[in-house]
């Protein structure tokens, strides 16, 4: 029997998070192609896909906290820890990337693929929910600045285009964010025995 290796973040995160940024990168698809590039406009850089590839263009920023990431249409790489994290938007289910392994630039989610293995070691499922904890607060901050920059009809605007209705209102997407990154801090919480507790009071 093989033994069970537990995932960095549990079913249920991992389904609200695909779904938070699936309706995320869905408004910031349409964010890059308004005037000025509203990503740009927010400081990040661009690489774009070289003539005759097929893709998304990269764009990368600074993380809140720590770090750096690399945003693409199909997930974002993080780099905290000292470890590079996937975090895919089909299933958010953070990996670690194997950076010397990888033909960069990337400009598809294949790119990734042969350097990707699941975190197994404490130190490895600590880097990926430090990675999803401050691409969950950089999207959280950026949805506020939207709505900030460009008033909150902007968002309805670009959920409107969506043919399937979002999951979560727009004008909640940010704090919804900022609960799911709390969520997973609190798995790093260590866990108190109540029987090896101390009795306060006795």
């Amino acid at each position: 029997m093989g033994s069970f290796l537990p995932q960095a973040l549990p079913l249920d995160m991992r389904r609200e998070g695909e779904r938070l940024f699936d309706v995320s990168m869905w408004c910031i698809g349409r964010d890059v192609s308004h005037e000025g590039n509203l990503l740009l406009r927010r400081g990040l850089t661009r690489e774009r896909i070289p003539a005759g590839q097929q893709g998304t263009s990269a764009y990368s920023g600074v993380l809140p906290g720590e770090g750096a990431f690399t945003l693409w249409g199909f997930g974002a790489l993080c780099r905290v820890c000292g470890e590079a994290v996937y975090v895919p938007r089909d299933g958010f289910s953070p990996a670690l990337v194997d950076e010397a392994r990888v033909a960069w630039p990337v400009f598809q989610a294949s790119g990734l693929g042969g350097a990707l293995h699941e975190p197994t070691a404490p130190c490895e499922h600590h880097a990926a929910r430090v990675a999803v904890v401050a691409l969950a607060s950089w999207l959280a901050g950026y949805e506020e600045w939207v709505v900030e920059t460009m008033g909150s009809g902007w968002r309805h605007e670009c959920l409107a285009a969506r043919r399937k209705a979002s999951p979560v209102p727009v004008e909640t997407l940010a704090a919804a964010w900022r609960r799911l990154a709390e969520r997973v801090v609190a798995l790093e919480q260590p866990v108190v025995d109540e029987a090896s507790a101390p009795v306060f009071g006795a």
